[in-house]
This record gives structure tokens, C-alpha cells and sequence, in this order.
């Protein structure tokens, strides 16, 4: 017994130090701690800053550009040379001579232009603003997705925690009932009444027991430092007695609900998108048009010097009336057109599979934890006589062990089932796209996530 005790105390103290100290938090704390921390969510809002700046982009084709520009020459060329003294308004009657026509001598020309150039009709730029427009839409679906993804892993990492301490216990009930085997194992020895492998053996079934109590400890740090992970911590977290309200409803809610899926709409958006794909290939046999102009300074001498000025305006239209190569990328855009198509109608098909297998868990896993309940009364009940029977020399010890076994494995499986039960429901809600709704209605959040 002394040995016991003194293992027994180093374990309980390392439990106690472990837990003293580490941050307590209830569901709603962790959920919300999750959603302004969690390293994954903070990555993808700069994915959705990246699009937003796509769309900037996209629309940034529409509006005019503007260029300035300074570039100097120095030629004998006759054209150049000809051209540079009239951009440069130096023309004299001399320079008509043939002499100078034909073999010029060397000028430099410094050229300063301002031009501008403005889009009136590109449907190739409205097609690929709608597109970015759609994109941003999809990501931000796949963001809000992301968040249920992370309130359903800190719920289930919440139902760890609180199963963990249920084990705790539950160890610690074995070892004090394993010390009080090992007693009486002793005393019977002692009394000439029972044998010393009794007594050995009551020994090993409390080194086994404290062993699962060892155990328990350290799964409920590793699931501590786990929802430290996921509300952005970098130690273990504790939390308090708290369980998210998900109850059971009709099947048909949880169907109709997974239409408005997040991750389901992402998808719908960007099959959209790969409609629009096959109009921006088509726009490319459509015509364009812009306006423009150019304002020019040159002076031999120095740049932005105003000697010569001049200006240019114009009107533009494009046309690509052949290209080759337009027809196949069409045939492209509608064969991605297909696929998306397919993998739509396939993606809400297997929602629906998704769900109705997870309505059938949770009622599998209440159906267990039911029988648990029964198993653990019945198993608890036969500790008891066969406790009271070996007390009176009517048991062995081999069937107070193996009933004290049972016990242990009836409390553990009690607690699992409970535990799969939750999970089970969480995992239904998931589904259904309806998790961080149903928990921010329970909870009242304020809406600062979406």
C-alpha cells in the first residue's frame, strides 16, 4: 500500500500542475477565440484580399491610361533627320537643298509625349469583371465553409477534453478499486486464508490500473494543447462543463438545409463562371473600340523643352475577323462548361448520400450509448456481489478481476459512446451546412465573422 501511495502521488501532482495553470474556456469562448485566431482562417482572408485585388484589377481595364515618356535620338538618317527638324519646327528653306536632303548632318532629338488611351466597347474586359466578380463570390463561400470546418474540429476537440476528464475519473475509480483489491487480497493472506498469487495478482491489476490513469492524463493534455492549436494558442487550453445544444430533427430539415451549403454555392458560382468562360472566348471575334492621343514636346538641345509641340487624337476600332485558334479555345470553354456541369450534379448527389449517412450514425450512435448505459449498470451491479463473494471466500480472485476488467471497460465504453454520439450530431449539422448557424442562434455571437 505504501508503494502505491507513493507512486500514486507524483501522478496526481503532475495532473494537478498540469491543469492548475491552463486557460478555462467555455464552448462559446473557444468557438469565438477560433474564429478571430485560427492560423488557417487568418491564411485564407488574404486569399480573399488576393481576389479582391483580382477584381480591382479586372475592372481597372475600363478606366483610361496614362503615359509619359521621354526618349532621345541622335541620327544623320535623311528620314529621321527630316522628320526630328519639322517635329522640332527648325525647318528652314535651306533644308530643302539636296545636299541636305541626301546627306543631312547629325541632330539630336529629345521627344517628351503625354498620351492616354480610353476603352469604349471590349466585351473580352466586361466578361472577365464578371468572372473575377463571381470568383470573389466563391471564395468568400469557401471562407465562410472554412469556418464551420473549424467550429466543427473545436467542438469535437471540446468533446475530447470533456471525455478525457471522464476518464480521469473513471481510472481513478479503478485504481482505488484495484488498492482495495490488492487489500483484501492481502488480508486474507495474511489470515492464512488466501493465496500470496491472489495477492500478486491484485498487484498487477493496480500497475495496470494506474497505468490507464497515466494514460487518461495524458490524452486530455494532448487534447488541451489541440484546441490550443485551433483557437491559436500555443499551450494547452482547459475547458469548462459545457456541451453545444444540436438536437435531433427531421431529416428533411438537414436535407433541405445542405442546398444552401457554402462549399455547394462556391461550386454553383463557379460553374457560372465557366459559362461565362465560353462568352469571354467568343468575344474575341467581336469588334473593339477606344479612343486615344498623344501631346509631344521636341527640342534638340534638352528634354521637356517645349520647341516643337504637337498633338495627336484618334479613334479605334478592332476587329479579329480570322483566328484560327478562337474556335478550339470555344470548344475548350464548353467542354470545362460539361465538367463543371458533372461535377455539380455529382457534388449535390453525394450531399445528399453524406447526410443520410450521417442521420443513420447518429441514431446507430444513440442506440449504443443507450445500450452502454444498460451495460454499465448491469457490470457495476455484478462488481458489487462479486466483491461481496470474494469477501466471504465464495469468488476467486481470478473472477474479481476479470469483473473489475468489465467494469472499467463498461465505464470506458459508456464515455465513448456518449462521446460518438456528439461527435455523430456535430458531423449531421456539418453536413447540412447548418453548424455555426444553429451554434451562433444557441450562443447569440455577434455577426463579425461574415
Amino acid at each position: 500500500m505504501k508503494l502505491t501511495a507513493t507512486l500514486l502521488i507524483p501522478v496526481l501532482l503532475f495532473i494537478f500542475s498540469n491543469n492548475a495553470g491552463a486557460e478555462k474556456l467555455t464552448l462559446q469562448q473557444a468557438i469565438h477565440a477560433a474564429l478571430e485566431d485560427n492560423p488557417a482562417l487568418k491564411s485564407y482572408s488574404w486569399t480573399l484580399q488576393a481576389q479582391k485585388e483580382d477584381l480591382k484589377t479586372a475592372k481597372g481595364h475600363l478606366y483610361p491610361k496614362f503615359k509619359i515618356e521621354e526618349r532621345y535620338q541622335r541620327t544623320d538618317n535623311p528620314t529621321y533627320s527630316f522628320m526630328s527638324k519639322l517635329n522640332q519646327e527648325r525647318f528652314a528653306q535651306e533644308d530643302f537643298l539636296i545636299e541636305s536632303l541626301n546627306d543631312p548632318a547629325d541632330i539630336s532629338d529629345f521627344q517628351t509625349s503625354f498620351s492616354f488611351e480610353q476603352t469604349l466597347f471590349v466585351p473580352g474586359v466586361y466578361a472577365g469583371i464578371n468572372m473575377a466578380g463571381k470568383e470573389l463570390e466563391a471564395k468568400q463561400a469557401e471562407y465562410q465553409r472554412k469556418k464551420e470546418e473549424v467550429v466543427l474540429n473545436v467542438v469535437k476537440t471540446f468533446h475530447a477534453i470533456l471525455v478525457s476528464k471522464k476518464y480521469m475519473k473513471s481510472a481513478q475509480k479503478g485504481t482505488e478499486d484495484a488498492q482495495e483489491h490488492k487489500r483484501l487480497a492481502a488480508l486474507r493472506y495474511d489470515a492464512g486464508m488466501g493465496l500470496q498469487s491472489d495477492v500478486l495478482r491484485a498487484g498487477v491489476a493496480l500497475k495496470r490500473a494506474e497505468a490507464m490513469l497515466i494514460r487518461a492524463e495524458s490524452n486530455l493534455e494532448v487534447a488541451g494543447r489541440t484546441l490550443g492549436l485551433l483557437i491559436g494558442r500555443t499551450g494547452a487550453v482547459d475547458v469548462a462543463e459545457d456541451k453545444p445544444v444540436l438536437p435531433l430533427i427531421d431529416l428533411g430539415v438537414y436535407l433541405d438545409a445542405s442546398m444552401q451549403r457554402e462549399d455547394l454555392k462556391a461550386l454553383k458560382l463557379r460553374y457560372d463562371n465557366s459559362r461565362q468562360s465560353v462568352k469571354m472566348e467568343r468575344s474575341a471575334l467581336l469588334p473593339e473600340a477606344g479612343v486615344g492621343g498623344s501631346y509631344f514636346l521636341n527640342d534638340h538641345n534638352s528634354p521637356l523643352s517645349p520647341e516643337g509641340e504637337s498633338y495627336i487624337v484618334a479613334g479605334f476600332i478592332r476587329w479579329n475577323l480570322i483566328d484560327a485558334s478562337a474556335h478550339h479555345k470555344i470548344k475548350k470553354a464548353q467542354a470545362r462548361s460539361r465538367e463543371m456541369e458533372e461535377a455539380l450534379t455529382g457534388f449535390e448527389k453525394e450531399i445528399q448520400f453524406r447526410i443520410n449517412e450521417a442521420y443513420i450514425r447518429v441514431r446507430e450512435k444513440k442506440q449504443n450509448q443507450s445500450l452502454s448505459e444498460a451495460v454499465l449498470i448491469e457490470s457495476e451491479e455484478a462488481l458489487r456481489l462479486v466483491s461481496i463473494r470474494y469477501e466471504n471466500s465464495l469468488a476467486p480472485m481470478v473472477d474479481l478481476l476479470d469483473t473489475q476488467a468489465a467494469a472499467d471497460g463498461a465505464r470506458a465504453g459508456l464515455l465513448e459512446a456518449e462521446n460518438e454520439y456528439l461527435n455523430a450530431l456535430a458531423d449531421l449539422y456539418y453536413q447540412s451546412g447548418i453548424l455555426l448557424k444553429t451554434i451562433n442562434q444557441n450562443y447569440q455571437f455577434d455577426d463579425v465573422h461574415q
